[in-house]
């Protein structure tokens, strides 16, 4: 995964006008947390190296950024006995299970009672499918079937799947 990541970085740094697509930035001052036996355990080894994964609607954040958006962990069952803010796709909170590594995001508003969970596996699977593969185009599709939004979030002609297609990177 790294190697891959590391790819699109140098891709990405190759185009002036790629900051519209997508941007990978490292950490210089990286933290490894140690001993983690729970769902937490893949996100913390592979976003120790990193500041910031962003990708057409999705953003991922790094170890030393996520603690500036724990605040949403409120909106989800559990709060934050459960779950890690870790970015969002578009505006919505992206999260991932303590127990098990689940990712999962917060399409909606659960004041009034109009949202959806929607989940994508572990972190490695949402990688791997979504933010790097073709099962990017599903994202939000949930929400868009249940009326909450009129175009499906990520898309095949967002700029970010184009990017991943052309560069053939699936």
């Amino acid at each position: 995964m790294k190697e891959k990541l590391e790819l699109i970085k140098n891709i990405l740094g190759a185009d002036p006008y790629s900051l519209v697509i997508g941007e990978i930035v490292e950490e210089t001052d990286s933290r490894k947390e140690k001993n983690l036996d729970n769902g937490l355990k893949d996100y913390y080894s592979l976003m120790s190296g990193y500041k910031i994964l962003n990708g057409g609607v999705i953003t991922i954040y790094g170890q030393r950024e996520i603690s500036n958006i724990q605040f949403y962990t409120e909106e989800m069952p559990g709060g934050s006995d459960e779950w890690v803010c870790i970015g969002k796709i578009e505006n919505y909170p992206l999260f991932i299970s303590k127990k098990d590594g689940r990712v999962s995001c917060l399409f909606g508003n659960p004041l009034d009672q109009s949202y959806i969970i929607e989940s994508y596996g572990d972190f490695n699977n949402f990688l791997y499918n979504y933010y790097l593969g073709k099962k990017y185009i599903e994202i939000g599709f949930k929400f868009f079937q249940s009326g909450g939004v009129t175009s499906t979030v990520g898309s095949k002609d967002d700029d970010w799947y184009i990017f991943l297609e052309r560069n053939n990177l699936f």
